[in-house]
């Protein structure tokens, strides 16, 4: 009978460590759509799609919580429209996008791993343009604005991942967030414009390190 309590106990205790073993780092890339627009108190900016992507590094202690921060190429902006002046354009601005997440996992292992994340998003724009220009109904041609718009774009940024176990140290991401832009955007204060962003990623994610 002490023998089989032995055997059993040491059974669990190779199961329970090789159930809850895990890396800590994680890194891979992410790919996805942003829906974006520009905001503020007269603003005529309707949503306008553009692409996201880039890679991350994540860490995750062996408990809720973990920490997360992506580079990402990102393109924003959005579809001007004042029908009252007949006056429309479509206004791109394309970021290298830096945000740096707290993460707050529901469970702490398991093939599903959801999670909620919040965090600061730091944006440094690389190039900007107006395009499809009307103005009082009168066309003119596609023109750089990199003058027009501020070179560093501060914002927050929080939303949920669905976490997929595929392999032993690989899993399969889904994001959805969203960014709110807190800093003028315009180099003149005059409108106040920031960004707001929508974005849906796929990653993928490779365990980097020792297992613990």
């Amino acid at each position: 009978m002490k023998r089989v309590l032995i055997f059993g106990l040491l059974l669990f205790l190779t199961s329970s460590s090789a159930l809850f073993a895990q890396q800590r780092w994680s890194a891979g890339p992410r790919l996805g759509v942003n829906v974006s627009s520009l905001y503020g108190k007269s603003s005529y900016y309707n949503a306008k799609a553009g692409l996201v992507a880039g890679a991350f590094v994540s860490y995750s202690a062996i408990n809720h919580f973990g920490i997360s921060a992506d580079v990402l190429y990102s393109q924003r902006g959005g579809k001007y429209d004042n029908a009252a002046d007949r006056s429309s354009h479509i206004q791109h601005l394309n970021y290298l996008e830096i945000p740096v997440v707290a993460r707050y996992y529901l469970n702490l292992s398991g093939n599903f791993r959801p999670n909620f994340f919040i965090g600061p998003s730091l944006g440094i724009l690389l190039n900007s343009k107006r395009t499809e220009s009307i103005y009082q109904g009168r066309e003119f041609p596609d023109s750089n604005t990199d003058d027009e718009f501020e070179p560093v774009d501060l914002g927050a940024t929080g939303g949920f991942q669905a976490n997929f176990k595929v392999k032993n140290t690989q899993r399969f991401l889904i994001d959805a967030r969203y960014t709110l832009g807190l800093t003028n955007v315009r180099v003149n204060s005059s409108p106040w414009l920031g960004n707001s962003t929508f974005s849906f990623t796929l990653g993928y994610s490779f365990g980097v390190g020792r297992r613990y």
